[in-house]
């Protein structure tokens, strides 16, 4: 099989995964939902539900961000568009400050356990409540960007052998 057909379907497979897990995100939502959905007759399913919110949202935010991260080279491209003059220090501080943000990414998933709830190691996320928003915001970005990074860097790896073979 050659690499672009290769490529093609992992991303199949990828937005498959993103697919499943907005939908287990609103199906668990729905049945977990007391208020909204009232009107339903949903009996018990509770248990179920929340592990596969849980799994549907971490599943969800990484394969998402890897999605995001394949595109990342539109953004950059828009954004060269409103610098008329790109510098080499500035696009250099810039790839710095995305590697450190990636690493810091990597730092914050082992930190969170995400892999475990990912996984469902674990069936319950513990949240706690004595940490300030802003620390918890900040990790679950980072670990955002890791695999927005991850999946910018794959995707040029990837582009790059194809243009080389081409």
């Amino acid at each position: 099989m050659r690499g672009k057909a290769i490529f093609k379907i992992a991303v199949d497979i990828g937005m498959t995964a993103a697919l499943l897990a907005m939908a287990g995100s609103m199906v668990s939502g729905i049945i977990l939902s007391r208020y909204v959905f009232s009107f339903l007759p949903i009996q018990g399913g509770r248990s179920f539900a929340r592990n596969l919110h849980m799994v549907s949202a971490y599943w969800g935010l990484v394969v998402l961000s890897l999605h995001l991260g394949i595109h990342w080279g539109m953004m950059v491209g828009m954004a060269k568009k409103l610098v008329k003059k790109p510098m080499l220090r500035l696009r250099q501080l810039l790839r710095g400050i995305a590697c450190l943000i990636a690493g810091y990414g990597i730092y914050a998933f082992l930190k969170r356990e995400i892999g475990s709830y990912m996984l469902l190691k674990s069936h319950f996320v513990f949240f706690d409540f004595e940490e300030p928003l802003a620390f918890f915001l900040m990790d679950y970005i980072a670990v955002m960007g890791l695999f927005v990074w991850m999946g910018h860097y794959i995707f040029q790896f990837i582009w790059k052998k194809w243009n080389k073979k081409s």
